[in-house]
């Protein structure tokens, strides 16, 4: 059986939520998840947690047979797939035809959105795009920027569109991020089966759960 998994920004939380999918077709070892009903190599988790375990972290890093270490596994495959959705919607984009550009999103305080985003973001240039992309349109209400001018103490924009001011800019990328994991959240949703044994880390019906109310 698998099951997919939604992934709301307190990814790492124990926050996020699970719905069965019936009639989803049998998992044998060697896939990790389904994407648009066609597997994702498990060769792609095991290769990235082999290099996890090879980096300079390895020596605090939990035993792979333990509680924590099969956490360690969700929360890899999770920015393994992550990272698939957004190769997936890039392929997507460019069977639609050439894109407008958009200005490049400041990632630098992505771990707001949750760890797992913010690491697929730091990790993979794919990620990045489809950030920049998804929520090039994203814009800050007059009457918001008017009210955070008002409590900084200075000058509202002139145009609302166009930050001039490093707390404006820094507005701006917040509520992209924010549109990004929604946008992330629908897709994993709509596109993503994991498998049993790879739930997202924070799915409360799983065993390993490490949080739980």
């Amino acid at each position: 059986m698998t099951t997919a998994v939604t992934v709301d920004r307190h990814d790492g939380h124990g926050h996020g939520s699970a719905e069965e999918r019936p009639g989803a077709p049998a998992a044998p070892d060697d896939v990790m998840a389904y994407l648009n009903g066609q597997p994702v190599p498990r060769t792609l988790l095991d290769e990235r947690l082999a290099a996890v375990r090879a980096g300079d972290a390895a020596c605090v890093l939990p035993k792979p047979d333990s509680r924590e270490g099969r956490q360690l596994t969700r929360w890899v495959a999770q920015v393994v797939i992550t990272e698939q959705v957004c190769l997936d919607e890039l392929r997507r984009r460019a069977d639609a035809g050439p894109q407008a550009p958009a200005r490049p999103l400041d990632v630098s305080a992505a771990i707001a959105v949750g760890s797992i985003t913010a690491a697929a973001l730091a990790g993979s240039e794919a990620v990045r795009r489809v950030a920049t992309l998804v929520s090039a349109d994203v814009r800050i209400p007059p009457e918001q920027l008017a009210y955070a001018a008002d409590l900084l103490g200075v000058p509202a924009p002139a145009d609302p569109d166009v930050p001039v001011d490093h707390w404006h800019a820094e507005l701006l990328d917040s509520a992209r991020l924010e549109a990004f994991a929604r946008w992330l959240n629908r897709a994993m949703h709509e596109r993503v089966q994991l498998v049993h044994g790879l739930e997202h880390p924070g799915d409360s019906n799983q065993p390993d759960n490490l949080h739980r109310h």
